[in-house]
């Protein structure tokens, strides 16, 4: 308990440090980059009031059950070295995990998303000593048959996982059982790989585990059967397509105003959350959602960006704009949060109790932003100047603090149809060449890659310039980017 209050006032502190009005990450608070940091500052914090115990927003399941739109992800739990469990093997932070689910359920929270693949392991044990305090009947939890691993696609070694995720929770019924991570290839044990659609069969078809699952449903032990989806959309069709044998009562999927219609920018391998969730809504199955931050990205934004929604509602914090995205379709059920603070936990409660649906006007904002993300991505440059010198004599760390110096002052468009974009393109243009001598400009660089080694970001640096300089031509010749 010492290590916990020390841990607290030591968070105080540094806020008290920075002052009230400084915007802070929770990524900074902990000395880390949690994926689920929320834009947060002490002042606006306090000036927002108590948050109510009595305005959640409900949705309801496929039995009518209320389930709270905001759910708890397990997978992000604190360490007792103030980080996240995710990424750290340090030992899980109990007491501080029991106090935010308490909070939680206080404040309305009762679906709780765990896996045995969470936290090195440590997820659904940590999860079922929180929840036992509480009345079985507070709390809905959801965990995974996470079989990855290909020694445990046996039928045997896979009901042995199924069974022990009952012992390390502590229940006699599971709420939600997902088939964890549907449409992921996978490499076998003779080291083969394995299209997402084998990797199913794998892990799945070929020993009976979804047959059994269905059973184990259709004997109470499962209460709700589904599925998480990643990658190959043949899966997730195929899955749908046989709706009617496995009457799934939810799936869960990534979905955030980004991947809503840019997925395939974002990564090529994943589908548009809009074609996810309109197959669902129209078969009639409720919808979880994942990754509501894009990986804690779309709570940091570029400055313009910041700016635009800022000036729309100054008190809100960028990460409750996706919050409030993904929870704005009327078949979401529930919308999956991995909270490593305290903080995350309070913010994204102030969010949904109760939640505020978008105007068409909002929609149209996080759609213009969406695209400015996906189309002029920030490079995380540092100016290190490690990639210095440059065999060749390009300036990059001058041309990527010209690029992200436009972007995050709002000097980029990617139309020509744009109402500003002559006066836009003038500023790119002139400063780049004020900025980086022509002769020291992305368009000189010929791919040797001498440089990417040694950037502590680990940047693409040619594929970055590659891309500035595609961007750079694209302005000088007036076409669409």
């Amino acid at each position: 308990m010492k290590n916990e209050n020390q841990h607290n006032i030591n968070r105080r502190n540094f806020l008290k440090t920075l002052g009230s009005g400084a915007v802070v990450t929770s990524a900074i608070l902990a000395g880390c980059k949690p994926e689920d940091a929320s834009l947060i500052t002490e002042g606006n914090a306090a000036s927002l009031g108590k948050i109510p115990t009595d305005k959640m927003t409900y949705r309801s399941n496929k039995t009518n059950e209320k389930v709270s739109i905001l759910g708890y992800g397990m997978m992000r739990l604190p360490t007792v070295a103030g980080n996240s469990a995710r990424e750290n093997s340090d030992a899980i932070d109990q007491e501080m995990v029991n106090r935010q689910v308490d909070f939680a359920i206080e404040h309305g929270v009762n679906y709780f998303d765990t896996s045995p693949a969470y936290c090195k392991g440590q997820s659904e044990h940590a999860t079922g000593v929180a929840l036992s305090r509480h009345k079985r009947d507070e709390f809905f939890i959801a965990t995974k048959l996470s079989n990855f691993n290909p020694a445990t696609w046996t039928r045997k070694a896979s009901i042995k996982m199924y069974h022990n995720s009952f012992k390390e929770l502590q229940v006699d019924t599971i709420d939600y059982l997902l088939l964890h991570a549907i449409g992921q290839g996978a490499q076998d044990l003779n080291k083969r790989r394995l299209t997402g659609m084998e990797a199913f069969n794998a892990r799945y078809i070929d020993n009976g585990m979804l047959d059994f699952l269905v059973s184990e449903r259709a004997a109470g032990h499962i209460r709700n059967l589904g599925f998480s989806y990643h990658g190959d959309v043949e899966v997730f069709d195929y899955l749908l397509a046989n709706n009617d044998k496995y009457h799934w009562d939810f799936v869960q999927i990534q979905m955030n105003y980004v991947d809503w219609k840019h997925a395939k920018q974002v990564n090529p391998r994943n589908t548009n959350a809009e074609y996810l969730y309109n197959e669902l809504d129209k078969r009639g199955i409720p919808v979880v959602i994942m990754e509501p931050l894009l990986g804690g990205r779309l709570a940091s934004l570029n400055n313009h960006s910041v700016e635009l929604l800022k000036r729309r509602d100054p008190n809100a914090s960028i990460a409750s704009w996706a919050f409030r995205f993904a929870g704005h379709y009327p078949r979401v059920m529930t919308v999956l949060s991995g909270m490593t603070y305290m903080e995350h936990l309070e913010d994204n409660l102030r969010t949904y109790a109760p939640l505020q649906l978008l105007s068409d006007e909002e929609l149209k904002l996080l759609e213009e932003i969406a695209q400015t993300y996906v189309n002029f991505p920030l490079v995380p440059c540092t100016t290190c100047q490690y990639c210095m010198p440059c065999p060749y004599g390009l300036n990059i760390p001058a041309i990527f603090s010209h690029y992200n110096k436009c972007l995050n002052e709002g000097h980029v468009s990617n139309s020509p149809q744009d109402e500003n974009y002559r006066q836009l393109r003038k500023i790119f243009l002139v400063g780049y060449d004020r900025s980086v001598p022509k002769l020291r400009q992305a368009n000189h660089c010929i791919g040797c890659n001498e440089c990417s080694p040694h950037c502590p970001q680990r940047i693409d640096i040619p594929k970055e310039l590659q891309r500035i300089d595609h961007f750079v031509e694209a302005l000088k010749q007036g076409k669409d980017l």
